[in-house]
Parts: C-alpha cells; structure tokens; sequence
C-alpha cells in the first residue's frame, strides 16, 4: 500500500514540475520526502513481521517461498 501511494505522490509531482518547472526545487525535497517515508513503511512491515515470526515461530517468507524471493 505504501509503494503504491508513492507511486502516485511520484505521479503527481512529475506533473507539477512539467507545469511550473520554477518549482522544481521545492518539488523534488518533497519527492525525497515521499521516498523517505516509504522506506520508514518497508522497515515497519520488516519489522512487524519479525515480531509475528518471534510469537508464532513461522516467518512469511517461509510461508510464500515462491512469492517472497519474487521480491
């Protein structure tokens, strides 16, 4: 979910730097932003899914092989 919305703030800033490139600057922190807090949200699931596994003793992963190496 997280990636998915970057990819649309990516998409909406794109087309705010082609209408009004004098704001490129301010634009692109504000993509470096984005990015940011869709790093924070990978690490957060990472971490949620160590909690689970150090509870249940079973890891995603190892749940969906085939799906997790896809990533």
């Amino acid at each position: 979910m997280v990636d998915r919305l970057f990819d649309e703030c990516k998409s909406d800033l794109i087309a705010e730097i082609a209408q009004n490139p004098e704001d490129g600057e301010r634009v692109l922190d504000v993509l470096m932003i984005a990015k940011y807090l869709e790093r924070i949200g990978d690490h957060a699931t990472n971490i949620a899914e160590w909690v689970e596994f150090s509870i249940t003793g079973s890891h995603k992963s190892a749940m969906h092989g085939a799906e997790a190496a896809a990533r």
